[in-house]
């Protein structure tokens, strides 16, 4: 992941560490790829092993375990849920965020790319081209989702 990214969640840690779950180990972040069934993006994976979940930007990032000051359930129990209520060719989706209308925000496995699916609209929409791109935006405040 890109240096500035990593220090600009740096600094928010640095600010708000309760904002944060606290960082994963790599056994944890491959039971929840077993779990799943699915090859996390490596730029998750870091943040997973970094960071655990959290608040960055204007976005709340899941994990593994639960941030003091923010909601930020298992991405695993998310990811299941979720996978039950989106339409056919979701099986393999992946939640990292939920926004404020609880429409998932995530990838769906194989691809990489960041989408949040309307509930209200039934459709997909692509936010990110990757997860660092998802975490630049959220940072630079440039999502345009309602968390």
């Amino acid at each position: 992941m890109k240096i500035e990214i990593l220090n600009a969640i740096d600094e928010e840690f640095e600010m708000c560490p309760e904002a944060f779950g606290g960082p994963l180990n790599i056994e944890e972040v491959n039971q929840a790829e077993d779990e799943l069934k699915v090859k996390l993006p490596e730029d998750y994976k870091e943040f997973l092993l970094k960071y655990g979940s959290g608040a960055v930007g204007e976005s709340i990032i899941l994990g593994l375990k639960e941030a003091g000051f923010v909601a930020t359930p298992s991405f695993v129990d998310k990811s299941l849920h979720f996978r039950k209520a989106l339409p056919q060719g979701y099986e393999q989706f992946t939640a990292i965020g939920i926004d404020g209308a609880g429409n998932p925000v995530g990838f769906n496995s194989p691809n990489t790319e960041i989408i949040t699916f309307d509930f209200n609209f039934g459709g997909k929409e692509i936010i990110a081209e990757s997860f660092e791109e998802y975490l630049e935006k959220a940072i630079r405040e440039e999502l345009n989702i309602q968390f």
